[in-house]
């Protein structure tokens, strides 16, 4: 008999894009391959909180005079580049098209998508991994066939 190996199920959360009577207009497919989204999602995710920090630094020296636009480019930057690793760039574009540079309003309703759905799954897949290579390695049927010698 032959050893075989199988690929596993793609896993994948659809996101939908609709208008104001909640007519869906797009659907758009995430893939949610913990190999690949797990690890960007996170250090954008990191990247994001960060520029949520600095940003509210940057708050502060507004109310004093200063410039408010750099602190909203950062943020924006920071948004836009976790919708990247998630959704990729062709559908992130679709997606900021259809907020037609609302951005506030586009943060509002994407974010809890990823924050609520994409990341709580890819940490589940991330889990179900992990355990599935460690039942691979099971110590007692790896020493069966071994005998010490002494």
């Amino acid at each position: 008999m032959a050893y075989q190996a199988k690929r596993r199920k793609h896993f994948e959360e659809n996101f939908e894009l609709a208008d104001e009577q909640g007519k869906v207009v797009k659907t758009l497919a995430v893939k949610l391959d913990a190999d690949d989204i797990v690890g960007k999602v996170h250090r954008k995710y990191t990247a994001l909180t960060k520029a949520l920090s600095d940003t509210s630094d940057l708050q502060h020296k507004a109310a004093e005079g200063q410039e408010a636009a750099e602190a909203i480019e950062i943020l924006g930057e920071a948004v836009v580049s976790l919708m990247e690793a998630v959704f990729g760039p062709e559908d992130t574009k679709t997606i900021t098209e259809f907020y037609e540079g609302r951005y506030i309003e586009m943060t509002q309703e994407v974010l809890p998508f990823i924050t609520k759905v994409v990341i709580p799954r890819c940490m589940e897949i991330k889990k179900e991994n992990q355990k599935r290579i460690l039942q691979s390695y099971d110590r007692k049927s790896l020493n069966k066939g071994f005998k010490r010698e002494q």
